[in-house]
């Protein structure tokens, strides 16, 4: 279920499409990859979905997570699935342009990682 970044990365890559919202989840897994949110985030793809959680996980997983959905050729959901209750799920769609920011605000929201090292990602 969870996979090294590299693998993800890797996974990406290999889309040969032209949506914008696949590629920069391509780009997203990458920036992860080759920054300090490497050691503390984990995650697995599910078709392009990037499924992403703060502690190692083992299939079946039904815990907390943060699911990157490309919903259109130029947009990404972030959806947090931490109930059942879609109506209570927290989501944001952005343009696919944003998902790196969004992604830092979610985690300075939820404080998985300390402010200064989020502040030095920017």
């Amino acid at each position: 279920m969870i996979r090294p970044w590299q693998d993800i990365v890797a996974h990406y890559a290999s889309y040969d499409g032209d949506a914008r919202s696949i590629q920069a989840v391509g780009a997203l897994a990458q920036r992860i990859n080759e920054s300090r949110l490497a050691n503390g985030l984990f995650a697995w793809t599910s078709i392009y979905d990037l499924c992403i959680v703060q502690t190692p996980a083992a299939y079946p997983y039904d815990g907390p997570l943060l699911r990157l959905t490309p919903v259109s050729a130029t947009q990404i959901e972030f959806r947090y699935l931490d109930t059942f209750v879609q109506a209570k799920q927290w989501h944001r769609t952005v343009d696919a342009g944003q998902a790196w920011p969004r992604l830092i605000k979610f985690l300075h929201q939820l404080r998985w990682f300390p402010a200064e090292v989020l502040e030095s990602l920017g």
